[in-house]
């Protein structure tokens, strides 16, 4: 099983970065390999909300994966789980998981973690380590900075139309 966590500081206050991080569809795609998101019905909000997340990996043709809300604290945290539709205990089942902590100065502190296993009958803990260590972590760290840019790019256009109002 492998787990890691980053957290970045986003330069927006906590009601700012829920109203970004709440539209599942937005967020789901901050992972480089989520090309499309889809609603299997209206829920687009809460707990158990249904989604599939077409991935394509390095150019591949996009491959669909379920996954279904878990965690919902509204304005505090989102989480999922996320598998493969055909084998649902093989390629990399997972869940993420974000997290908002209010900071001084209206800021925000955005703490992203990722759980999961290849589940690899031979060279599981192994192959979770380097998975771990030379992709995952990567992978983590740039949905953060990805995060940090959009929520402060949002939080521009949010801000200026306060000030218009």
């Amino acid at each position: 099983m492998l787990y890691i966590q980053e957290s970045i500081r986003i330069e927006a206050p906590i009601e700012v970065a829920w109203a970004w991080m709440s539209d599942l569809e937005r967020l789901m795609q901050v992972n480089e390999f989520h090309v499309a998101v889809r609603f299997e019905n209206d829920v687009r909000r809460g707990k158990g909300t249904r989604v599939l997340i077409d991935h394509s990996f390095f150019g591949s043709a996009p491959e669909a994966r379920g996954a279904r809300v878990t965690h919902w604290e509204e304005g505090a945290g989102i989480g999922w789980v996320e598998t493969d539709l055909k084998a649902p205990k093989s390629a990399f089942p997972h869940s993420s998981q974000y997290r908002l902590k209010p900071l001084p100065g209206g800021a925000t502190l955005v703490t992203d973690e990722l759980r999961g296993s290849l589940n690899l009958p031979v060279l599981g803990k192994v192959a979770d380590r380097l998975l771990r260590d030379v992709f995952a972590s990567r992978i983590v760290r740039r949905e953060c900075a990805t995060l940090k840019a959009r929520i402060e790019e949002f939080a521009a256009g949010w801000k200026a139309g306060r000030a218009a109002a």
